[in-house]
């Protein structure tokens, strides 16, 4: 399995690209090229300030996964509503140092963290007004960061799965099969022996079990689509004793794979805005519904769930624009939930 290269391709996505009007530009004060220290790396990003009286509340964009530069579109229409925004190169990419591969995706959570206090060193920025902003991968790690940080007053997660990344990969991977017309059970069938591998690779058990699935499969009219996806499933399995090898891909891969968004849910203490496209074929949408909406309610937590029907994964509508009823609402709950110091 090509287990290095792997890691979340499927929710590789760039922030919304946002329609830029000449009446949004005038509301901007002006865009500066920022650098900011996160541990020993320094990142590059972008500081738009919207026009109005100061200080004005802030947000920070965090990026979905794969090879991601600044958001600007999306910092801009921010900026537009009276909130400075933060977008920056991820790790690895454009000005910024390191490499976003180089460890796992939660690791990201320290820039975000690192970008929050450098917003609260600015004069022009509210720092009791500062959130958080996550589209995809960034919808894991806006409430992560939320529970590591007591200056994040709100949360926003776009297409922000309620499931590890294990389980949402799995439900990708199924739904591309189908896309490609083939026929359910035989999804089914490539569904269970990919979790069974996984199994695997994630606790060290059942290698023979997964070593003779997957020389049974070859056999299988539907092993010629599963072999070309993203995974390489039936690339030569590891042997037990290569999987913890110190600097083993699988490492990380295990890290990742079973995150649990779950224990950072019941830390959240701030107001926290779900949304979410019900035509997402990259994620399980109503299980990531159910899954936040219960651990949230448990606690008492101030949040907003709404799912748009026929919206995508980058909340997109039918006609491949993005669906103004997804920026209305997120303008509507910044208003009501959201002091703007202005």
């Amino acid at each position: 399995m090509r287990i290095g290269s792997f890691i979340l391709l499927a929710v590789c996505c760039a922030g919304c690209a946002l329609h830029e009007s000449a009446q949004s530009q005038t509301r901007i004060t002006r865009e500066e090229s920022i650098r900011f220290a996160s541990g020993g790396l320094i990142l590059a990003g972008t500081l738009i300030l919207p026009n109005g009286p100061r200080p004005y509340p802030a947000v920070f964009l965090f990026h979905g996964s794969g090879r991601q530069g600044r958001d600007l579109s999306t910092a801009r229409w921010f900026a537009e509503q009276g909130f400075a925004a933060l977008t920056y190169d991820k790790r690895g990419v454009g000005g910024s140092m390191g490499d976003f591969r180089a460890g796992p995706f939660m690791d990201l959570c320290d820039d975000g963290l690192a970008a929050v206090a450098y917003l609260k060193s600015r004069k022009e920025i509210d720092p009791r007004q500062i959130g958080v902003w996550g589209l995809s991968q960034g919808g894991w790690l806006g409430p992560l960061a939320a529970s590591r940080s007591t200056d994040i007053s709100f949360v926003i997660a776009v297409s922000g799965p309620g499931v590890s990344p294990g389980e949402q990969m799995l439900v990708y991977y199924a739904n591309e099969l189908r896309d490609r017309g083939m026929p359910e059970a035989d999804v089914r069938e490539a569904d269970a022996l990919r979790r069974d591998v996984w199994t695997y690779l994630f606790t060290g058990k059942g290698y023979e079990k997964a070593s003779r699935e997957l020389a049974e499969a070859r056999a299988k009219r539907w092993f010629d689509a599963v072999n070309s996806q993203v995974d390489r499933l039936f690339e030569p399995l590891q042997k037990p004793s290569d999987l913890d090898q110190p600097g083993s891909a699988i490492l990380r891969f295990r890290r990742e794979m079973t995150y649990d968004p779950v224990p950072a849910l019941r830390a959240l203490r701030v107001p926290a805005l779900f949304l979410f496209g019900a035509s997402d074929r990259l994620i399980p949408v109503e299980k990531s519904v159910e899954e936040i909406r219960d651990v949230l309610t448990q606690i008492h937590a101030d949040f907003t769930i709404q799912v748009f029907d026929q919206d995508d994964h980058g909340m997109h509508d039918a006609t491949g624009a993005v669906d103004p009823r997804y920026l209305d609402t997120m303008r509507n709950w910044l208003v009501a939930r959201v002091r703007k110091s202005r």
